[in-house]
């Protein structure tokens, strides 16, 4: 009896303790083995930094984060909000979000969404707004045009190649043919999320209406009936990179079913579903329920292993991949495509490093390269989301250690650049050896630190 009164005692302590850990927000440090966050500084297997060696740098925004923050949370957090206004670009087209320094006004719409939904669209919803409506603006403008060698004959679409050269096809519509963005489905993701975090300017007309005409004239001509998935690269994974096995074509990267753009198609379609509902359209809120269901049916029947984790992708031959994929298993759990202890299976095989998660499980053997066997931050950090929901851990700290990490310290960056260098958030990390590489102030890395610290209730409320 007595040990029942202590255990209920011990219980109510921890539960009182949590409701005002939450209240004043988790403070984002760590210990593992070799990588170590503490208030102050930041070490892992390649060196180390301190407060102090940061820039300090002014920001736009006004959003602090509260007293519970650490001192290196916080000017990180600066830092994280000055890398994202430094991409905001102006041209022609109006001003959006560049997906890092290094990548100039280019549109490309899965680092904006990608950027969003982990927290610009929190942060910097007008800006937010503005940027995804461009990228509709663009690619309602481009359609079908291609260059030459991005013609899929197997699609049935109005293909027209306009140039031999695909570096011309960016020169005119600022973007690549749609044939290398067969992920470009993942705005309505997005918007949907914008509008939720800020109904004050929801415009769910003109999501239903772009994401019906998209669905329509973008996306459907890539649906294989013949087994219920979208043939579609793996997010972001570029074709013929070393995303994929050595010898692999351009149709054979685009007619292949990958499980993490599947999922953003079930997620798309609920999103759709919801704006019809929100427009007093129930019979087409119906329509796409539907069709939603029906494709989490195809991803549960087709793009699950035998042990429970999600293929990589599906070839185009129907031969389904032993790896896996970091954002196909995070999507499969945060959507609900599995849950409870089938999310577990899914997610509890994969790797966690000092340096990341690997982007793709095991490495592909036959190809070697920053779309294979390295760690990119922002999918780290979608990842460690749909962890935290599959175990019911928190992982803040963790996250938040091997996003400092890609600051860099003097021996960690491969060189430093004109795009950022020390002190500001990077694009990769090459596996297993751990250098940083790639753009700094990169948008989506950028925008998964200020994931971290939305998760951990650490955004001041004043």
């Amino acid at each position: 009896m007595l040990f029942s009164k202590y255990k209920i005692f011990i219980v109510s302590c921890y539960l009182i303790f949590n409701t005002v850990a939450a209240q004043n927000g988790i403070k984002l440090i760590y210990k593992g083995d070799l990588l170590v966050l503490t208030d102050t500084t930041l070490t892992d297997a390649l060196g180390s930094f301190k407060l102090q060696d940061l820039p300090s740098v002014a920001t736009k925004s006004s959003i602090t984060l509260t007293e519970n923050a650490t001192p290196l949370t916080k000017k990180m957090w600066k830092i994280a909000l000055h890398d994202v206004e430094q991409n905001l670009v102006t041209n022609e087209y109006g001003t959006y979000f560049a997906a890092g320094r290094r990548y100039t006004d280019k549109v490309y719409t899965r680092d904006i969404a990608f950027a969003g939904i982990l927290g610009l669209n929190y942060v910097y919803p007008q800006e937010m707004l503005q940027s995804l409506k461009i990228t509709r603006e663009v690619i309602s403008k481009q359609g079908y045009k291609v260059s030459s060698n991005h013609v899929i004959k197997e699609i049935d679409a109005p293909w027209d190649i306009i140039t031999d050269d695909e570096k011309q096809v960016m020169v005119k519509f600022k973007t690549n043919s749609i044939t290398r963005r067969t992920d470009d489905v993942v705005w309505i993701w997005a918007a949907d999320d914008l509008f939720k975090t800020h109904p004050e300017i929801a415009d769910w007309q003109w999501l239903y209406t772009n994401g019906k005409d998209n669905f329509k004239t973008n996306y459907d001509p890539w649906f294989d009936k013949t087994d219920g998935l979208f043939r579609a690269q793996p997010a972001f994974q570029d074709l013929t990179s070393s995303a994929y096995p050595k010898g692999m074509t351009i149709s054979d990267c685009v007619l292949l079913k990958g499980t993490s753009t599947n999922c953003i198609y079930y997620k798309a379609m609920v999103s759709l579903a919801n704006a019809a509902k929100k427009c007093n359209l129930p019979d087409e809120s119906k329509y796409w329920n539907k069709r939603a269901e029906t494709l989490k049916t195809a991803i549960r029947k087709e793009l699950i292993l035998p042990d429970g984790t999600f293929t990589y992708y599906k070839d185009r031959n129907g031969v389904v991949m032993q790896n896996q994929h970091n954002l196909g298993t995070a999507f499969a759990i945060l959507f609900g495509i599995v849950k409870g202890r089938e999310a577990k299976k899914a997610i509890d095989n994969y790797p966690t490093t000092d340096k990341g998660t690997p982007l793709i499980h095991p490495f592909l053997t036959s190809n070697k390269g920053d779309h294979n066997n390295a760690s990119w931050p922002f999918c780290d950090t979608y990842f460690l989301q749909a962890k935290e929901l599959a175990d019911g851990k928190d992982y803040t700290g963790y996250n938040a250690a091997i996003l400092a990490r890609t600051m860099g310290t003097k021996l960690s960056l491969k060189r430093e650049s004109e795009w950022g260098g020390f002190g500001s958030f990077h694009e990769k990390v090459e596996l297993p050896g751990g250098l940083i590489s790639g753009s700094g102030q990169q948008l989506w890395t950028s925008a998964a630190f200020i994931n971290i610290c939305i998760r951990a209730n650490l955004i001041s409320k004043k």
